[in-house]
């Protein structure tokens, strides 16, 4: 499942460019809030439904999120981190041992306190790779909520079967990181939540 939050003009960042300064010790917790407090309680209970919920090293830094369901009454999904070269800093709350995480990286095979590192290997396409992953930790389903770089590339490798995107149509923000481009898909359903638009769109096998 494919989630990401845009504005009224299709960003989902603030900031323009994915390329980030790597700081050691100092972490920005500044970002950009698109959805409203109700959409958050939704996205929430969406957690709760799936085994697990997978971000890349730039929204990692940049939001600092905890991937749980502290907004709705569910179990946490196990969380799933894509940090190749494992420049993260230790300082995160992904790091804080509270829920299982697997980080997925090029370092590394080793295992602590409900924090696995998995070895992947750089000659190898990563989407194949987390995916069979995902089959031997016998992890049924994923929720990948972003970045923007980390979504397109399920999109362009139709590695995907559903797509939920929240739109805030009051925000406008006129520059920063453009959203994904959806691909094969087919709108099943609409809603509205305030400001907030949530759409639904199935994948659509295309030729």
């Amino acid at each position: 499942i494919l989630k990401w939050a845009q504005t009224g003009d299709r960003f989902i960042s603030s900031s323009p460019t994915s390329h980030l300064q790597w700081r050691s010790e100092e972490v920005d917790n500044s970002r950009l809030q698109i959805s409203n407090e109700y959409t958050n309680r939704l996205v929430h209970k969406w957690r709760s439904e799936e085994a697990s919920i997978l971000v890349g090293t730039n929204t990692a830094l940049l939001d600092n999120p905890e991937l749980t369901t502290r907004l709705w009454p569910g179990p946490s999904p196990i969380r799933l981190l894509v940090d190749i070269d494992l420049k993260l800093p230790l300082s995160l709350k992904l790091f804080n041992r509270e829920i299982k995480t697997i980080v997925f990286n090029t370092v590394k095979q080793e295992e602590q306190e409900n924090l696995i590192f998995c070895q992947i290997k750089k000659n190898i396409p990563l989407l194949t790779q987390l995916l069979d992953n995902l089959y031997q930790f016998n992890i049924q389903s994923v929720m990948v909520e972003g970045g923007a770089k980390l979504l397109q590339a399920f999109i362009d490798e139709r590695c995907w079967d559903e797509a939920r995107i929240i739109t805030n149509s009051t925000l406008i923000i006129n520059k920063g990181l453009t959203s994904p481009i959806l691909k094969a898909g087919k709108k099943t359903d609409e809603e509205k939540l305030l400001s907030d638009t949530i759409e639904i769109y199935k994948y659509l096998e295309t030729d």
